[in-house]
């Protein structure tokens, strides 16, 4: 097949090129810029800062599928209205000029890497399902939704869409929280992690780009929503453990009550923050496996090592 992929010079759409070239795709990869960065495709279409007025013509010609990995996952902006108008035009209007221009060329499938925030941003004792009914809590999350469905609508009955929900991934590359745990336990720093007792399900980068390959080819993905995980989940203190070991470091955890986390993360503004350290978000993805014959092919274990490898060789 020949598949548009966006967001191809990011932490994912690297990999999901990578995967896709491997598995005998032919890539078309949409970048802002030029990038240094070696990419596994075919042909490299520089598009600039994509809109929802960007023009798609052009690179959707003879495109079977399109993988849909572009978006803004952060706004550094105190002012929320501002956040949500930045992350509607990036996650929301985008996909719309994307999708219609894709229905317009007869492209087949379009696969949207929408999160895990669209079903909410923490689990009580029920895992998170694809048949949940969503509950983002903030502007992401909530943009994240709408693009989801607005991909419905526009896709009508003219193309097959397909809808992935990932957790916190990480993998070779992986900037954010994530990075700043490797940074962390590198370091040798006390963390006060001691207490918590949570359970948080997390993915690695190349699984995930498996299973974009199996969503832009197998016909059961057609009109359906998947969710995806490593395997078992993780405590916030596991985590750290597993992060510095990988590292061949002695992690470092402190005791410290959770209510007192709690309290710090309300006294600093950092209560989302908080509520990831210590919160349970726990994912059911047996529908995935099941339709979709997909399986990790590396472990957890081994997937921390290969992060830990992609941290040094940045070093």
């Amino acid at each position: 097949m020949r598949i548009l992929v966006t967001g191809a010079a990011g932490f994912v759409g690297v990999a999901a090129c990578k995967a896709l070239s491997e598995s005998g795709h032919r890539v078309t990869a949409v970048t802002r810029s030029p990038t240094a960065t070696p990419l596994a495709a075919e042909r490299i279409a520089v598009l600039g800062d994509l809109t929802g007025a960007t023009d798609w013509s052009d690179v959707l010609v003879g495109i079977d599928a399109v993988v849909h990995l572009a978006g803004r996952a952060h706004v550094l902006n105190d002012d929320a209205r501002e956040a949500e108008r930045l992350y509607r035009q990036a996650n929301v209007e985008v996909l719309e000029g994307l999708a219609r221009a894709a229905v317009a060329a007869g492209v087949k499938r379009l696969a949207f890497a929408s999160s895990i925030k669209v079903n909410g941003e923490e689990t009580f004792g029920v895992p998170f399902s694809a048949d949940r009914p969503p509950a983002p809590e903030d502007a992401y999350g909530k943009s994240k939704l709408e693009a989801e469905q607005r991909l419905r609508e526009i896709a009508g009955t003219a193309m097959e869409w397909v809808i992935l929900r990932p957790p916190l991934m990480y993998g070779p590359g992986v900037r954010g929280n994530m990075a700043r745990l490797y940074a962390i336990a590198d370091r040798g720093w006390p963390v006060p992690f001691g207490s918590i007792r949570n359970a948080r399900d997390l993915l690695y980068v190349g699984s995930f780009a498996d299973l974009i390959v199996r969503a832009v080819s197998a016909p059961a993905a057609a009109n359906r929503v998947f969710l995806a995980r490593d395997g078992e989940p993780l405590s916030t203190p596991d985590l750290f453990r597993s992060i510095a070991g990988a590292l061949g470091k002695r992690p470092i955890l402190l005791p410290c009550p959770v209510s007192m986390l709690e309290l710090i993360g309300r006294l600093t503004g950092r209560t989302a923050e908080v509520r990831r350290l210590t919160g349970n978000l726990e994912i059911d993805d047996g529908e995935t496996r099941r339709l979709l014959a997909w399986e990790p092919r590396v472990s957890a274990g081994e997937a921390m090592k290969l992060t830990a490898d992609g941290y040094r060789s940045r070093q």
